[in-house]
């Protein structure tokens, strides 16, 4: 308790402040003590400002308990399409004073972050790059992944070993290390299976397989047709449609044509 007492004596401002007008030799050593608490600084990895709410964000995070309370059985979604339209019947002076509370603290985010900025090392600028990147990646990834869904893609099947483990998966509610052990073990009986009992498996698989592959063309070909080229597998967008999609030839599928290369003016001697 002494000890820390002194701690924070030592690194009270008064103190500093009146060590620093007491003379050449307190004034050194309160340089040393500056100098001290900004190398510790420096040296650890700047903390990153949190950037503040919009207008909009603002306002719902303020109504969503109410919301949430009125409505106990609603589910995230519903609270916040109710609030989106609360928003949307707000006054414009209430609009406005939200965005005005956004622009005050926007600016000093921007102070803060070019700040936070300045300090940041090579490398740690390139490992928030990275990760910059690799969040929208992901985003991408899900978008698509939601747009698929969305569209009707048909549901790649399992193959043979997917089929066997989940036949012979007996346990659930198992943790996360247990199911990883678990699979493990199915992994190893597997391996162990001969060609005649794996057959069974694989026969199911291979006979989904194909009809996925149907349903595959099926689907490309009707994306196809309705314009919804970005759903389709790239190694099949410059495909031609099949005969049961002949109205992507009218505008539905884009024509993409080699350039064809520039007559030679110069004459062969």
């Amino acid at each position: 308790m002494q000890f820390g007492t002194l701690t924070r004596l030592l690194y009270s401002p008064r103190l500093l402040l009146s060590t620093w007008q007491a003379g050449p030799l307190a004034s050194a050593q309160c340089s040393g003590l500056h100098s001290t608490a900004s190398l510790s600084v420096t040296s650890s990895t700047p903390v990153k400002p949190k950037r503040p709410m919009n207008a909009y964000i603002r306002y719902v995070q303020g109504i969503r308990s109410s919301l949430a309370s009125s409505n106990p059985k609603a589910s995230p979604t519903e609270i916040s399409k109710l609030a989106a339209a609360k928003w949307q019947s707000l006054d414009q002076a209430s609009k406005v004073k939200y965005e005005e509370e956004y622009k005050r603290e926007q600016a000093v985010w921007l102070q803060k972050n070019a700040k936070y900025l300045s300090q940041l090392t090579d490398a740690q600028k390139e490992e928030i790059k990275l990760e910059r990147q690799q969040r929208n990646e992901g985003k991408i990834k899900r978008e698509q992944k939601r747009l698929l869904k969305e569209l009707g893609r048909p549901k790649r099947p399992m193959n043979g070993y997917l089929r066997f483990c989940l036949k012979n998966k007996p346990a659930t509610g198992l943790s996360k290390e247990e199911n990883k052990m678990q699979m493990k073990n199915l992994g190893m009986q597997w391996r162990r299976l001969t060609d005649e009992e794996k057959e069974p498996y694989n026969k199911e698989a291979e006979a989904d397989m194909k009809r996925y592959q149907e349903a595959m063309k099926q689907w490309e070909d009707k994306m196809l047709s309705s314009e919804n080229v970005e759903a389709v597998r790239k190694k099949n967008v410059l495909l031609p449609p099949s005969p049961a999609s002949a109205i992507a030839k009218k505008g539905g599928m884009p024509v993409i044509e080699k350039p064809k290369k520039p007559a030679s003016t110069t004459a062969r001697p």
